[in-house]
């Protein structure tokens, strides 16, 4: 009975620091991108964004900042297929931002329709 209740106690610690470490491992509710500086001109691929791959929770906002010295746009969808209507920034102009809250999880890439080179990922958990 001793050795039933030890490995119970166990479990139960295993668990609680599973949870512990799940909940200090979720995603952000809130994050912010800009684009790198001269990203209005090719070669700033892949990473045309800072960071390229952004990561928040669901419900959670992305903030874009445009604190380059050219107008973009954040448009969710992708240079090659366009925008898919989730969100778009118009447009941007220098030391300008725009926010979009994603509620659903999933992978939302994004461009700037001014300069398609220009791409990033939020992913929503």
């Amino acid at each position: 009975a001793a050795a039933d209740k030890a490995a119970a106690d166990k479990a139960a610690a295993d668990k609680a620091a599973a949870e512990k470490a799940s909940a200090a491992a979720k995603a952000p509710m809130s994050a912010e991108v800009e684009p790198v500086a001269g990203s209005a001109a090719p070669g700033c691929e892949p990473d045309c964004y800072d960071p390229a791959s952004v990561t928040i929770s669901a419900g959670g906002t992305v903030t874009f900042v445009n604190s380059d010295t050219a107008p973009h746009t954040v448009t969710s969808g992708s240079a090659t297929d366009g925008p898919d209507g989730v969100w778009d920034s118009s447009l941007l102009m220098v030391n300008s931002s725009y926010s979009v809250t994603l509620d659903s999880p999933g992978n939302y890439p994004y461009f700037c329709m001014v300069h398609p080179w220009m791409e990033g990922t939020v992913i929503v958990e």
